[in-house]
């Protein structure tokens, strides 16, 4: 990982000598992202059950937000860094009995699962005109919570994971389309957020609409096994100075 670091960077700090922010910029916003769970987790013990979140905890769409703060500068060599904090939840109640951490769960029990996220985001911009592409780092910040009848399991970690960003303006308009993915794979586990964005800029106030998906496969992560995915429209507005 090291290795790979170093020479991410290096790679990115010649190719940013020639392709960078053409002025100093500050992007603030923020939306709301509505998102359907799939999917199923469990704790590590023998007698412990795989829990569907649907079939088994009744999860359904749920609606959550996010915020961001970004900023952008001509000097080559240093990253752009932007700041995001999303918040997703689901709840719910157990449809059938089974086994978590260990405790036996009857129907009714509560249950809600809670994945809390803070990302700080550095990259370079490799290409800035009518197509911008970037490319950098991610330190996640993962605050988790599993929660069936009075059981509690808790997952906070600290992920690298790559970034890759890409924009396409259409000229004359207002109007761009982009893509964004932060994803991370090692040792049977999984960690993944693709976007799909269209943007509209009026001045210095900016609306996007798209298509959020975050994927995540746990194996033995502070006692969580799962293999989840949240999917749905995101909506959302900026200022950009």
């Amino acid at each position: 990982m090291r290795k790979f670091t170093v020479s991410l960077i290096l790679v990115m700090s010649a190719f940013s000598s020639n392709a960078n922010a053409d002025a100093l910029g500050l992007y603030v916003g923020g939306g709301v992202w509505d998102h359907d769970p799939v999917g199923d987790f469990g704790t590590t013990g023998v007698a412990d059950d795989v829990i569907n979140m649907e079939s088994d905890l009744n999860y359904k769409e749920d609606t959550d937000s996010y915020f961001y703060i970004a900023i952008e500068h001509p000097v080559p060599i240093l990253p752009n860094v932007r700041f995001e904090k999303t918040e997703m939840g689901h709840t719910g109640v157990a449809t059938g009995s089974f086994v978590f951490d260990g405790q036996d769960i009857f129907v009714s029990d509560p249950s809600a699962v809670n994945l809390d996220t803070t990302d700080a985001i550095f990259y370079w911009r490799l290409l800035d005109n009518w197509v911008n592409f970037d490319l950098g780092l991610t330190a996640r910040k993962l605050d988790a919570a599993f929660i069936v009848g009075d059981e509690i399991v808790s997952v906070s970690e600290t992920i690298p994971m790559l970034y890759v960003a890409a924009q396409f303006d259409l000229p004359l308009t207002g109007l761009s389309i982009g893509a964004d993915i932060n994803a991370i794979s090692y040792d049977d586990n999984t960690y993944q957020d693709i976007r799909l964005r269209a943007l509209y800029e009026m001045g210095v106030v900016g609306f996007e609409i798209g298509l959020k998906t975050t994927t995540i496969e746990l194996k033995d992560v502070d006692n969580i096994n799962a293999d989840l995915e949240f999917k749905g429209m995101m909506v959302g507005a900026f200022l950009h100075f």
